[in-house]
Formats: C-alpha cells, sequence, structure tokens
C-alpha cells in the first residue's frame, strides 16, 4: 500500500520557483503549498504541521534562517525536516543553516529531480 501524500511548504519570494517546486514534487503525489514571506511562516507551519518545509535565505519579513531558528525552537514543529533552497552559494550560508538546524541544503539553480529526490530521502528518513 503507498504512503499517504506528503504535506510540503515552499517558503520563497520567487513565485518562479515556487511554480516549479510545486509541479515537480506534485507530480510526485504530494501536496505543496507556497507562501512569500518570512515573517509568517513560523505561525502557519505550527498551524499547518506539514512533512517538509523548505526554506530560502532570503525573504521579505524575516530571513530563512530566522524561520528555521523559530522552527527548532518551537515545541509543535521542531521536528519537522527542513530543506533550504537557496541562491547563496558560499560554504559558511551552507555551514550556517546547518548550525540552525537545516537537515539539507541546495542551491539555486537546482535540478528538479535532484530536488525530487532530496526531498524523498527526508521524507523517508522522518517516517522511520
Amino acid at each position: 500500500m503507498p504512503a499517504a501524500p506528503s504535506r510540503i511548504i515552499i517558503v520563497d519570494d520567487d513565485p518562479l520557483v515556487v511554480d516549479v517546486v510545486c509541479d515537480c514534487l506534485g507530480a510526485r503525489g504530494h501536496i505543496v503549498g507556497g507562501m512569500a514571506a518570512g515573517d509568517k511562516a513560523c505561525g502557519i507551519i505550527e498551524f499547518k504541521q506539514p512533512d517538509l518545509v523548505i526554506l530560502d535565505c532570503m525573504l521579505p519579513g524575516k530571513s530563512g534562517i530566522d524561520v528555521l531558528r523559530e522552527i527548532r525552537t518551537s515545541r509543535s514543529a521542531c521536528t519537522i525536516p527542513v530543506l533550504m533552497l537557496t541562491s547563496r552559494q558560499g560554504e559558511a550560508d551552507e555551514l550556517i543553516a546547518a548550525r540552525a538546524g537545516a537537515d539539507d541544503y541546495l542551491r539555486k539553480p537546482f535540478d528538479p529531480d535532484q530536488l525530487v529526490a532530496r526531498v524523498e530521502v527526508l521524507l523517508e528518513a522522518n517516517r522511520v
């Protein structure tokens, strides 16, 4: 019996990125919702309790790293896997995200197949 579809939230201010992510993950049977601003993301993530969050680092209102830190300190959301999907290219940026609690880090531009593969790995690891 196949697993139930996973619920995923992407927080990215680039509508094209949100569309690509929604399309490629939706084609795999996932339910994906997008939002553009970081300042409301934590409340929605805590309320919706998705199976995975995809975050950009640079967001209006609140940075993706700040959103990640809030997720990791939230009692209700702290175990949700988070994939950073960002144009920040430096290794220092990746280290900052890892220290803040990111489960994975993918740089833009990205290969949709690679995104799907990484999402599937994170979801499977969280199911165990």
